[in-house]
């Protein structure tokens, strides 16, 4: 098995049948109806592998049963802990879509070459995403638009913006 990706948060026990609830932390929400196994955890290292036996959506979030897992006491242990699949597990993404961890680390330069930063954070808005850039101590937030965002660069590590009036404070 390789890298573990983050594919959501487990916020709270549902029903009383060892059910969870899970808030996607991925665009592609339908992923968790194919899925067979999880691996559950507070960080990628220190995980437990999870055969899901049904999954639903509700609302924003995504309903889960797991094997062996029957009583509302138990789902509780799950509370706060992050549900994983391995990397190679990931659905292919349409061009110009990136995935969050492939994002965390890149470093951020403007178009004529100057070092803003590095992405240490994505969040993940309605509107559109926002890259959180670790800049000189401070925290720099850039829309992930494409007036602003020129070109991500995986290979390179790299992201190009171009920067807008007051962006940069």
């Amino acid at each position: 098995m390789g890298d573990l990706c983050i594919i959501g948060k487990i916020l709270r026990p549902y029903g009383l049948k060892g059910q969870v609830c899970v808030k996607p932390i991925t665009d592609f929400v339908e992923r968790f109806k194919k899925l067979k196994r999880v691996y559950i955890g507070d960080n990628p290292i220190e995980v437990d592998e999870y055969y899901i036996v049904s999954s639903f959506l509700r609302n924003e979030d995504v309903i889960l049963k797991f094997k062996n897992v029957n009583d509302r006491t138990t789902a509780e242990s799950f509370c706060g802990k992050f549900v994983y699949i391995p990397e190679e597990e990931l659905i292919p993404l349409p061009e110009d879509s990136y995935y969050v961890h492939d994002l965390i680390g890149l470093k951020v330069f403007d178009t004529n070459g100057n070092k803003i930063g590095v992405i240490t954070d994505v969040w993940l808005l309605p509107a559109n995403d926002v890259y959180v850039v670790e800049s000189k101590g401070k925290e720099i937030l850039i829309p992930a638009i494409s007036d602003v965002v020129k070109k991500v660069d995986l290979e390179k590590k790299m992201v190009i913006i171009e920067l807008m009036e007051g962006l940069i404070e």
